[in-house]
């Protein structure tokens, strides 16, 4: 294996992309793939890996050589709404949708992630421990997410069983794995509720997302999708494919609302954990929130990973790629580049400035970034506040989900004192 800045197609068998598993130790080929193969080949999934900042950066904001519409997921070769569009579509599509996350929206919200934060809190306090992600971490996102798509928030169990099912899927090719049916039995039955508030936001309508974005959709200015691409097939007796680009945001909402943003939290507990002298910093000055909050989206990276496909056949960094060959953007390595962050293995609540790639980076940057950065904010602030000394106990390592697209942390013991 060449030591090289990309100039070989490189394979080893420690990497497959694809593989959920790769994703619960990946940061020795992380470091090794920055350093000996920039621009990887992995040849098991037929595909190049970019792991550096500066790469990841370059095929981001390149969308006219580096296409989101074919996929944004290297098994998954469908439409799946505005992240797998490319400009003026994505733009366009894009300043619809975003009108429920302006600024204002989330300022206006503050109080109510603070007051459900609390909540929240209040509930796990006497216990010493708790299962930090079912018990915890899942509730404010998902609260949220529901009542501005306006789905009753006592449904979040379901929509966190039916999110996680839905991303397990990912990765997997085979149609008999129990992962897929997993998630299909999951898309049908949350698609089937989102439709049945569609019909009835279309007689009566609210103020909320599924009201604002079904009379977008009825006017004609959300762009139609193709739904016989569709890898989960939709039910004709269950629901309208007419509706399947307005179903195929919702999935979207639901899973950006609440995946990311939980992951985030679980994984800052774990890096307050590891480094209790940047908790102890932060709980002594809470003024370093902003840049905390920052710090957990980089460490963490709750995205692990988006691909784009070739529009043209060129080189990048020696390498040739081929037109219509995928390229995968790995978030976590790019987070973690030596060439751009000082010494990033470690996690400190005052980096600054923090240029990390969390939420992405050009044209497809997260429209969610400053709901999911106020919830992590109000959540560590109201968690501080009340149980300090919260923790992952020493040697215990999280469980993952089977997912290789999102962190899927769904289990994580924390201990703390009663309150």
């Amino acid at each position: 294996m060449a030591d090289t800045e990309g100039m070989t197609a490189v394979d080893t068998p420690l990497i497959d992309v694809n593989d959920p598993r790769f994703y619960d130790d990946p940061w020795d080929a992380y470091r090794w793939m920055r350093d000996h193969s920039r621009v990887h080949w992995d040849a098991k999934n037929e595909l190049w890996v970019v792991s550096r900042h500066e790469d990841v950066s370059t095929v981001s904001r390149n969308s006219a050589r580096y296409s989101a519409a074919a996929g944004v997921r290297p098994a998954v070769a469908a439409p799946m709404s505005i992240i797998s569009m490319d400009d003026p579509e994505h733009t366009q599509q894009r300043r619809i949708v975003s009108k429920g996350f302006t600024p204002k929206k989330v300022a206006d919200l503050a109080d109510h992630i603070r007051e459900v934060s609390r909540d929240i809190v209040a509930e796990i306090a006497s216990r010493g421990e708790v299962d930090f992600v079912p018990e915890f971490a899942i509730h404010v996102p998902l609260i949220v997410i529901a009542e501005m798509m306006g789905l009753d928030p006592e449904v979040r169990q379901r929509l966190y069983a039916w999110s996680d099912a839905m991303m397990d899927g990912d990765g997997h090719t085979d149609p008999d794995a129990p992962q897929l049916h997993a998630a299909a039995e999951a898309f049908g039955e949350y698609t089937a509720m989102c439709q049945q508030l569609i019909d009835e936001r279309r007689a009566v309508p609210k103020d909320d997302l599924i009201s604002t974005l079904t009379a977008t959709f009825d006017a004609g200015e959300l762009l139609k999708l193709d739904p016989s691409a569709a890898t989960v097939q939709i039910e004709q007796e269950q629901l309208s494919l007419d509706d399947y680009e307005l179903l195929m945001f919702l999935v979207l909402l639901i899973v950006a609302g609440n995946e990311t943003t939980r992951n985030a939290l679980s994984g800052g507990l774990i890096a307050f954990s590891r480094f209790p002298e940047e908790r102890d910093k932060l709980v002594a000055d809470p003024s370093l929130m902003e840049t905390a909050v920052d710090e957990i989206v980089r460490y963490v990276s709750p995205v692990l990973s988006f691909c784009r496909t070739a529009t043209e056949t060129h080189e990048l960094h020696g390498a040739t790629i081929e037109e219509g060959q995928k390229v995968l953007m790995l978030y976590q390595s790019a987070n973690r580049d030596e060439r751009v962050f000082d010494d990033p293995d470690t996690f400190r609540v005052d980096r600054n400035p923090n240029p990390h790639l969390g939420f992405g980076i050009g044209t497809h940057y997260c429209m969610g970034a400053n709901l999911a950065k106020a919830e992590i904010r109000v959540v560590f602030e109201e968690l501080f506040a009340r149980l300090p000394d919260i923790r992952v106990p020493d040697g215990v390592t999280p469980a993952r989900g089977d997912s290789a697209l999102v962190l899927a942390i769904n289990s994580l013991p924390a201990i703390f004192t009663p309150a």
